[in-house]
């Protein structure tokens, strides 16, 4: 019988920005690791884009199958970027990233 790798359901991250005046990001995500990185993107995309005086609510999601933390959480920082830049030009949907499986 050839050696075969068990393959995981894919994982997926979803994140949704909602901006607001007050100068405070708060964060909804499913532990304490993801919600600093993303806590943390946030910011930074905010800072980049010029508009670091504003604040939001940030909302983390993850679907699918167990994937490493460090690969979540490199996915969450990218959808929350991607995230705080669609709403600043004006949309409202959420960003979906597909976590890459574990080698």
């Amino acid at each position: 019988m050839p050696a075969t790798r068990h393959r995981l359901a894919p994982c997926t991250v979803h994140a949704r920005f909602s901006l607001s005046e007050i100068p405070r990001i708060s964060v909804a995500a499913p532990d304490e690791g993801s919600a600093a990185v993303a806590r943390a993107a946030a910011v930074r995309a905010l800072a980049e884009a010029g508009r670091g005086y504003l604040g939001g609510r940030v909302e983390v999601r993850t679907y699918g199958g167990a994937a490493r933390c460090r690969s979540v959480r490199r996915a969450a920082d990218r959808a929350v970027a991607l995230a705080v830049a669609a709403n600043l030009r004006g949309d409202a949907a959420g960003v979906r990233i597909r976590v890459r499986p574990p080698r």
